[in-house]
């Protein structure tokens, strides 16, 4: 059986803050439009030509028109820091934008997509509205109107300059390398998996003593089935019931299919298998991931790591495919604050209820709300109150649009506003100050589906053809 979420989080919080597994009752199994350091120093943060209808009047009286907007003095600043990092020889990007001639070519498309929100790729919405993040790729207002009045005029040129570079490539420096072998991933089927393959692989970090995790990046063999990648810290010598151990579970799943690496698991590491967290969750277009300055997650000297890959085999023509899944992992050997990551999904959780809820097919608005007491959350922990650092908000391929708000005794607050979901970038939000949650908070998560593709019920399940509301909280005591 799936062990229960909350009963899993007040365990690890206890552990957080020193409470005895006893006393917890276990039994052993900014403001809008801030436009400051985003478009370089060239822009001063504001856009130099979208604005300025109004003209200006010279020494005569007359009224001049506004300077034009171009490429080099207006837009490249913004496309430098905002979108180069991918979009370069080499980069994800599928063409480059760090001269005239590619921009010019896509000058229109850059133009809707920023209108859009959809590029650069950040699906929170980050206008002093809902949250203030940190590390934002949200363009500010005056910004967008600045590549759309350039594109509007004809993409002029503009002078060109040579004080523009392209930044570093990104990488995770001092890492430990962990991975998957390489895996040919094969179609379980059924209700909840029906072109899917969760398998879950073991590897031995062998620390010298604890470490904590404060960044990860996930690099996958072949982007075109990998779905989402979690890696779980396990304690091979954990009792879990029944006179086994987790090694002893873990042991008995692998021999149950000899002839293939790993042992499928849906839901976490392995059904049995009891983790100590999940400190890292990859999904496409993730990137690397950095936990904010002085935090971090503990792995134990003598856990081992799960790794669990969710492999899609819709496209016929990803079957008979291999992939080989790294892993890079920033450890430290202390950080100032311990956090832990939680991947709350009520509406996941109902499949173990006996009657999962659905969602009624072909409708183009179909709302699902759960919600999570912060009381119930911190129950036992000896906790009255833990600081959200960050969120993780997840869906599959029916998902519209997601929010999370925070209702306490001074009525709900927004916390993360996602208008235009993308299965394709599915990021790590974190706060530039973290929210504080006492116990008369409620997270409150609403989740909007689009079901007009289909003519049954949309049910819960790890398959891309189902649905999860998945919100994932980084949560520091």
């Amino acid at each position: 059986m799936r062990r229960n979420p909350l009963r899993a989080t007040t365990w690890m919080l206890c552990l957080l803050t020193g409470v005895t597994a006893q006393a917890c009752g276990d039994d052993g199994g900014s403001g809008a439009n801030d436009t400051s350091g985003t478009a370089g120093s060239d822009t001063g943060g504001q856009a130099t030509g979208a604005d300025s209808t109004a003209g200006m009047a010279d020494e005569t009286g007359t009224t001049a028109a506004p300077p034009a907007v171009t490429f080099w003095d207006d837009v490249a600043p913004i496309l430098y820091d905002s979108c180069v990092t991918c979009h370069r020889d080499g980069g994800i990007g599928p063409f480059a934008l760090d001269s005239y001639e590619q921009a010019e070519m896509w000058s229109t498309a850059i133009a809707a997509a920023v209108q859009s929100r959809s590029m650069p790729p950040w699906l929170v919405t980050d206008d002093g509205t809902c949250g203030d993040f940190h590390d934002s790729r949200w363009l500010p207002q005056p910004l967008v109107d600045t590549i759309v009045a350039w594109d509007a005029d004809g993409s002029p040129e503009g002078e060109p300059r040579d004080d523009l570079s392209l930044p570093p490539p990104e990488t995770l420096e001092d890492a430990t390398a962990v991975g998957t072998p390489n895996f040919l991933p094969e179609i379980q089927g059924g209700e909840l998996a029906e072109f899917d393959e969760y398998r879950c692989f073991l590897v031995d970090p062998q620390l010298p003593s604890d470490q904590f995790l404060t960044g990860y990046d996930v690099a996958p063999g072949n982007a075109a089935i990998v779905h989402h990648v979690l890696v779980m810290p396990v304690d091979p010598t954990e009792p879990v019931g029944g006179g086994q151990t987790n090694a002893d579970v873990m042991a008995d799943l692998d021999a149950q299919s000899p002839d293939r690496e790993g042992w499928p698991c849906f839901g976490e590491a392995g059904n049995g298998v009891d983790i100590s967290g999940i400190p890292v969750a990859w999904a496409p277009g993730q990137g690397i991931v950095e936990f904010p300055e002085g935090t971090g997650l503990r792995i134990s000297a003598q856990e081992q790591l799960v790794i669990q890959v969710h492999y899609n085999l819709v496209d016929p023509e990803s079957r008979g495919q291999t992939d080989q899944t790294d892993v890079l992992l920033r450890l430290e050997d202390s950080v100032d604050r311990e956090g832990v990551m939680l991947l709350p999904d009520p509406f996941l959780d109902s499949i173990f209820g006996g009657a999962p809820i659905e969602l009624p097919p072909g409708e183009p608005s179909v709302d699902y709300t759960w919600e999570l007491p912060v009381s119930d959350l911190l129950g036992g922990s000896g906790l009255d109150s833990v600081d959200l650092f960050g969120v993780f908000p997840h869906m599959h391929e029916f998902g519209r649009a997601m929010s999370m708000e925070i209702d306490g005794p001074g009525g709900p607050e927004c916390a993360a506003d996602v208008q235009h979901w993308d299965f394709n970038w599915q990021l790590q939000y974190f706060y530039e100050q973290p929210r504080t949650l006492t116990l008369d908070d409620v997270l409150r998560v609403t989740c909007n589906f689009d079901t007009t593709s289909v003519t049954e019920p949309v049910t819960p399940g790890w398959g891309t053809n189902n649905e999860m509301c998945l919100m994932g909280l980084y949560l520091v005591p």
